[in-house]
């Protein structure tokens, strides 16, 4: 009966069990709970649905964002953390300037992905939305660079790049949760989450 019941405790945990801390400053992937956001500045988000539905909520997954963070004298913007039963599993923020260099200092320059091209607005003069990306092997987490400049789907001219770090395997059992407002882009380059 002992075994049985140390099995059930520790069933949930396989999904991080091989997470090596993986993350930006504080913020570590498998680690990290929503607990430790109460000060850093952090607005839990509405809830999830899951996607192509209006009412049929996610209820294990939470997203919390934060307009701007400074960790270590680098400031990361628009700064959303993903949590599936309260382990963050996703981050995600915008890519530029000084975190973009320590990031690269610490990890090395990314594997270059072939180049996307979509058509997201229908008028005539629209140029197409060029989606460059890069991609790391953190341990067993991955890390996403997307640049993507051109005309968004709302047809207005739009130059971003967002890095995602997430979990694979978790990504995985939640990829039916409608995370897309986080970064638009990221089923766009073909990326499994």
């Amino acid at each position: 009966m002992k075994f049985l019941l140390l099995f059930l405790f520790l069933l949930p945990y396989p999904l991080y069990s091989q997470s090596n801390g993986v993350g930006l400053g504080p913020f570590r992937i498998g680690i990290t709970t929503p607990d430790a956001l109460q000060q850093a500045g952090f607005q839990e988000q509405e809830l999830v649905v899951v996607k192509g539905t209006l009412a049929l909520p996610c209820t294990n997954i939470r997203v919390f964002k934060a307009d701007s963070v400074e960790v270590q004298g680098i400031l990361m913007a628009r700064l959303f953390l993903v949590f599936h039963e309260n382990r963050l599993y996703r981050i995600t923020c915008e890519f530029d300037g000084p975190l973009q260099t320590a990031f690269v200092a610490q990890h090395g320059k990314g594997q270059k992905r072939p180049t996307t091209r979509l058509a997201l607005c229908d008028r005539s003069n629209a140029k197409r939305m060029v989606l460059e990306s890069e991609s790391w092997q953190l341990g067993d987490c991955v890390a996403l660079a997307i640049r993507a400049v051109g005309t968004n789907a709302r047809c207005e001219p739009e130059q971003t790049t967002r890095l995602t770090i997430a979990s694979p395997s978790v990504a995985a059992i939640t990829s039916e949760c409608d995370l897309d407002h986080l970064d638009p882009y990221f089923e766009g380059i073909g990326v499994k989450r």
